[in-house]
């Protein structure tokens, strides 16, 4: 859970790290706000098309089990792990 979070914190700064990298690029302070101020919105609205589009993408490829689930059981002294039959 928290990697599949990480994850999605990931897609939604990502605009915002570019802007700054394109910010010392181009020889700009990318400390200062005056730089930010106009372009919040739109790297706001980037980073949430990006994370829908991560979890499209993981909703649409994720492997998908078929059969019957056998849960997890105690056998012998073991536990037997949950399985797809």
């Amino acid at each position: 859970m928290t990697r599949a979070l990480l994850q999605q914190l990931l897609f939604f700064f990502l605009p915002f790290v570019a802007f700054f990298v394109y910010l010392l690029i181009r020889q700009r302070n990318p400390l200062a706000f005056e730089h930010w101020e106009r372009s919040i919105p739109p790297l706001a609205i980037a980073g949430l098309v990006l994370v829908v589009a991560a979890l499209v993408y993981t909703g649409a490829v994720a492997p998908r089990a078929t059969g019957v689930y056998q849960p997890p059981s105690y056998q012998d002294g073991t536990v037997t792990p949950g399985r797809f039959e």
